[in-house]
């Protein structure tokens, strides 16, 4: 029979100076091919020798660097802290939602989807500031706080052949960065393989971090943990379909939560977050590629081309923050039905292949996806859980509900402008404060301080555009007009 082994008083420190033994990123199949010596544990647990302290064990969490827990925390106080009115509101509620799922769950239960998309970016790294967060909390309460391990954020991908080199490049350098518990499933094993996997053998390990289940046959075990995933869907995705903030899996799946703490947000708010707090994202998106599926279906969204060509000849886009039409998205995935249609996979393979073949240098930008489950057996991925970005979503005829972002005009109002005593500086920062808010700046005009004029220029420009900013000519001075001027 099998029970837990006797548990000897642990350090965790006893098993941190192995840590650098612990690889971030590991390679699996749900056959078990990768399972050591009938070792019963968590599949994100690495198993021990007989050797290792303490002997009774059999398994351990990796534990969290020191390096990379700091860096979360401080991520976590940045948000905390953050007042920007765009995002703050989003950033509390997504903060919150995860917060009740790690006391619900706790660390060695909550899991990412991580793929490399804008959606999954943001998820990660709200999650590894909650986790961090949270572990310290768990820690602090403990009278014996080097018995309780604070361990990596866990992750996981599923490995696709057409995958973009460059997303590929992100996961690994992300993961080992921030010293991620990546557990990457093989080519060809579907979602709900991988998933199934997880969720029978989630045998969590003690605070400690240690597991000491032993080995043979699992006759006598207790029933596994019940596992959360946390996802990037979007409330605008085509797969999120009627999900609350904590959605519990389909009857035919094994049972599990999905946490969708950016449920609520937009395409703005994702790059706001990303590009505020300086995250890296794919470099492909400074490419102007808006949505990310693999190299057969994806291109730049034609919403982002500049008109003009590079020094190659090749067409230029915007980076995908530039969008401003949010319903233009998935502009530039190319549908399976329009692809057997119009050319052979190995055409478009060739064609889109060929594109990317000048992106291969950079992987990452340090200013910033919904991964569904492709239909396998007659239900869809957003039916399993969404990985980001990877879904039948179609190329065009996804409109977004979000009215278009408001035009605004900027009146600048000073004679020392026009008479070239004075520098203007207000255009600048204008431009960009607007822009920052996904806001278009498409009228400036620099005026006299002149009652008639400011009235008139006021007038002319509030039939063109929705917002009329004045700047300048306010103050406790004699030509003070411009607030009669707008009265």
């Amino acid at each position: 029979a099998r029970t837990p082994s006797h548990r000897t008083k642990t350090s965790v420190a006893a098993i941190m100076s192995s840590v650098d033994t612990f690889s971030n990123w590991r390679v699996v199949t749900p056959d078990g091919e990768d399972e050591k010596d009938g070792v019963v544990c968590s599949p994100f647990c690495h198993p021990l020798s007989t050797t290792a302290p303490p002997a009774s064990a059999t398994a351990t969490a990796a534990p969290w660097s020191e390096a990379a827990y700091q860096s979360a925390l401080d991520l976590h106080q940045r948000i905390k802290d953050c007042t920007d009115p765009y995002i703050s509101p989003m950033l509390t509620s997504a903060l919150h939602d995860l917060d009740m799922a790690y006391r619900l769950y706790g660390p060695f239960c909550m899991v990412g989807s991580y793929n490399g998309g804008k959606d999954a970016v943001v998820i990660f790294h709200l999650m590894r500031a909650v986790h961090a967060n949270y572990c310290r909390e768990i820690q602090n309460q403990s009278d014996a706080k080097d018995d309780v391990m604070i361990p990596r954020p866990r992750v996981i991908y599923f490995q696709h052949p057409d995958e973009f080199p460059q997303v590929e490049s992100l996961l690994h350098e992300t993961v080992k960065s921030y010293d991620l518990e990546m557990l990457a499933f093989r080519e060809g094993v579907s979602f709900g393989e991988g998933l199934k996997y997880l969720i029978e053998r989630n045998y969590p390990p003690g605070k400690d971090g240690l597991s000491c289940y032993g080995s043979g046959t699992t006759s006598f075990l207790p029933p596994p943990h019940p596992l959360a995933f946390v996802l990037g869907t979007r409330k605008d995705d085509p797969n999120a379909g009627s999900q609350g903030i904590y959605a519990p899996s389909s009857h035919y799946m094994p049972p599990f939560l999905r946490v969708n703490p950016i449920l609520n947000w937009t395409y703005g708010h994702v790059w706001h977050f990303l590009r505020v707090f300086e995250l890296p994202y794919c470099s492909l998106y400074d490419d102007g590629y808006t949505s990310l599926g693999t190299v057969k279906d994806t291109l730049p969204c034609p919403a982002l081309k500049k008109g003009s060509n590079d020094t190659n000849g090749g067409e230029e886009y915007w980076p995908a923050y530039m969008l401003k039409d949010w319903s233009q998205e998935r502009a530039g995935r190319v549908s399976k039905k329009k692809q057997s249609t119009t050319e052979t996979p190995q055409d478009e393979a060739g064609k889109v292949n060929g594109e990317q073949s000048t992106h291969h240098g950079a992987t990452m930008s340090q200013t910033s996806s919904t991964v569904s489950l492709t239909k396998e057996e007659g239900t869809s991925l957003s039916d399993v859980v969404n990985v980001d970005d990877v879904e039948d979503a179609p190329a065009t005829g996804e409109t977004s509900k979000l009215p278009p972002a408001p035009s605004v005009a900027l009146i600048v109002i000073g004679d020392e402008l026009l008479k070239g005593m004075t520098p203007d500086s207000n255009v600048l920062a204008a431009a960009k404060a607007l822009r920052a808010y996904n806001l278009t700046l498409t009228r400036v005009s620099i005026i006299s301080d002149d009652l008639e004029v400011i009235v008139e220029e006021i007038h002319r420009v509030s039939t063109e555009v929705d917002v009329v900013i004045t700047s300048g000519g306010v103050g406790p001075t004699h030509d003070d007009v411009t607030i009669k001027s707008v009265a």
